[in-house]
């Protein structure tokens, strides 16, 4: 049965239930070969569930329009146009991130004009690839350069945050000192977080600092208040 899959390397004008099928099969376990590649390699916290769900979802859509569209020009046209009045809001800040939501279409590209074979061969490379990178020393995570902006009611406050900054080793400076209108300063310090540093429990650190308020950060995919 898979020969006769395999054998055929040219567009089915409309491919047959069980082609379709096949088809977005293998583009879902390719898909979440990849994806599962994409877990293992992943060094950060909070590990984005979405995102995974996207790189799987997104070949099985790439791969049914791979196949809708086939060697027809004006369908193609007409799918162009129907993409066109999708407005896509969410940004990916990480290149890597970008990478392997490209490469997710592409297993849906190929195996949507039936090349199985690119299909699978090109998976495999990518992904160990990827796997070698992760083992090799541009695998390590860098530190992470975060901004801390804080108000500081008091020089002890200040004090105290400073010395808290390097009683944890952390490698820091003050960018900016801006004085506000009812007497405090604000301070924007710029700090460089270990790979293995839980930011969660960092912030929180600072937070329970006596005599900071409005303490702020902004790291590279986000904004927070505390």
């Amino acid at each position: 049965m898979l020969e006769q899959y395999f054998s055929n390397s040219g567009y089915f004008e409309f491919p047959s239930f069980s082609v379709a099928v096949f088809t977005i099969l293998l583009a879902v376990v390719l898909s979440t070969i990849l994806a599962l590649t994409y877990k293992f390699t992943y060094r950060e916290d909070n590990f984005p569930n979405k995102f995974f769900q996207a790189i799987v979802l997104a070949s099985i859509v790439s791969s049914m329009v791979m196949m809708a569209v086939g060697d027809n020009l004006a369908v193609g046209f007409g799918v162009l146009g129907a993409v066109s009045i999708i407005r896509f809001r969410t940004l990916l800040r990480s290149p890597r991130n970008i990478i392997f939501i490209f490469m997710s279409l592409s297993i849906g590209i190929a195996t949507g004009v039936f090349g199985y074979a690119i299909a699978i061969s090109g998976t495999i490379l990518f992904c160990v690839i990827v796997t070698l990178l992760y083992y090799s020393p541009y695998g390590k995570m860098s530190p992470n350069k975060i901004e801390l902006d804080v108000i500081a009611t008091n020089t002890e406050s200040l004090q105290n945050l400073i010395t808290h900054l390097k009683n944890n080793s952390f490698n820091f400076s003050v960018v900016r000192i801006r004085e506000q209108e009812n007497g405090n300063t604000r301070y924007t310090i710029e700090v460089n977080l270990p790979p293995d540093t839980n930011s969660t429990l960092f912030f929180k650190s600072i937070q329970n600092i006596d005599g900071l308020t409005d303490i702020r950060y902004d790291s590279r995919d986000n904004v927070e208040q505390l």
